[in-house]
């Protein structure tokens, strides 16, 4: 069975998006903690995310010749949305997810390959985090206090309580947390 990996970035304050910066391109990430995400995404067996996530990364991933292009293009990808009607168009190796959403993932960790991995957008990563599937937490801290936004964890209908598994500093100042589930 495939794992759900959470990658997000948070600022200190424990928020994911804000009206005054957005934590992941706040703090400029430097090489060695593009090369370790770059390492890491690449191995993945797909995507998901949410559809206002997947609007943005089309209409940039499929034109770009960053390194992150190759992986963000070439895996597939799972937009859950129950209003876009057709996402292969716009970028290939995409289908839309349009069930509930304990059942579509549990399909989609059921299928064969490697974990997925659900890169960014706030408001589905809160509403898997509430209804508890996400097996891994990768949290990338910003040296950044944001003082109101978006938290990750506001849907949680309780508290929760994660192990950590690994800290992994970078000279940038962003510091990787990865916690698991204490069920898994």
């Amino acid at each position: 069975m495939r794992d759900v990996i959470l990658y997000m970035s948070m600022s200190l304050d424990g928020f994911v998006g804000s009206d005054r910066e957005h934590p992941g391109v706040a703090v400029p990430e430097g090489a060695e903690l593009k090369q370790w995400k770059l390492d890491r995404i690449s191995r993945a067996g797909a995507h998901l995310m949410g559809r206002i996530t997947y609007q943005e990364m089309s209409s940039y991933w499929p034109r770009s010749d960053d390194p992150y292009a190759s992986p963000m293009n070439d895996i597939p990808k799972v937009v859950f949305s129950k209003t876009l009607s057709d996402a292969e168009a716009s970028w290939p190796e995409t289908r839309v997810a349009r069930g509930e959403l304990t059942t579509e993932i549990a399909a989609i960790k059921a299928e064969p390959g490697p974990d997925v991995i659900v890169w960014g957008g706030g408001r589905l990563a809160g509403a898997l985090a509430a209804a508890d599937l996400i097996d891994e937490y990768r949290l990338l801290v910003q040296p950044l206090a944001l003082g109101r936004g978006q938290a990750l964890f506001g849907q949680l209908p309780q508290s929760r309580r994660l192990d950590l598994v690994e800290t992994t500093p970078f000279p940038s100042g962003v510091v990787v947390h990865i916690y698991r589930p204490e069920h898994s």
